[in-house]
């Protein structure tokens, strides 16, 4: 008797901090994700993409996922696929990112991210569970260090009076708008009241 063969149901998940990340576009994501699918022969039964950063408290379309994952899991066991450990969060201290560990320890769903090459189920050997924390660390790491670029770089400019001169430059052009508008509405005035032969204002540039 041939044993008929257990086909595991995916969900895809495609997640992109901002628009401008175009080198690694939702579409691009689901393409990877798809081709693992493919090759693992796992059949696609949803698929999430989104933009949405993982460094916010609320994550709105990310818990969207959890809730689904949740309820789905209660029927059958499901594979959730990223692209990369990044895409699920930057955060070892996203609580999101603890419950759907334990539901992969649990042996209620696994946790695929394709280019990083991990998988967390309830199979994993102790070496795999530190690979995974430590890519959750890594991830946290990288947005810092750019916070960091950035916070350094404004800085060097405040010092070396850039951000200053943007500011005066900004305030004196407001100036000159606001001077403009005025001398218009006093001009406008001078007109109505020319009968009386008494001016309020002349002003000259």
């Amino acid at each position: 008797m041939e044993l008929k063969k257990i086909i595991m149901k995916a969900i895809k998940v495609a997640r992109i901090s901002t628009e401008e990340q175009k080198e690694n576009s939702p579409e691009a994501q689901l393409f990877r994700i798809q081709g693992y699918c493919d090759r693992k022969e796992m059949k696609v039964v949803k698929e999430f993409s989104f933009t949405e950063s993982a460094y916010k408290e609320k994550r709105d379309e990310f818990d969207k996922l959890v809730e689904y994952v949740q309820e789905v899991s209660k029927k059958e066991k499901i594979a959730v696929c990223f692209d990369k450990v990044d895409r699920l969060s930057r955060s070892v201290f996203d609580k999101r990112v603890g419950i759907l560990y334990e539901m992969a320890v649990a042996d209620q769903i696994e946790l695929h991210f394709i280019s990083d090459n991990q998988i967390i189920n309830n199979q994993m050997s102790a070496v795999e569970k530190f690979q995974f924390g430590m890519s959750l660390g890594l991830a946290k790491y990288y947005s810092d260090a750019i916070g960091d670029n950035v916070k350094r770089a404004f800085e060097k400019k405040r010092r070396n009076g850039e951000l200053l001169r943007k500011s005066m430059t900004e305030n004196i052009k407001s100036m000159q708008t606001n001077y403009r508008h005025l001398k218009s509405s006093l001009q406008n005035i001078e007109k109505l009241t020319t009968n009386t032969k008494q001016p309020l204002l002349a002003l000259s540039l």
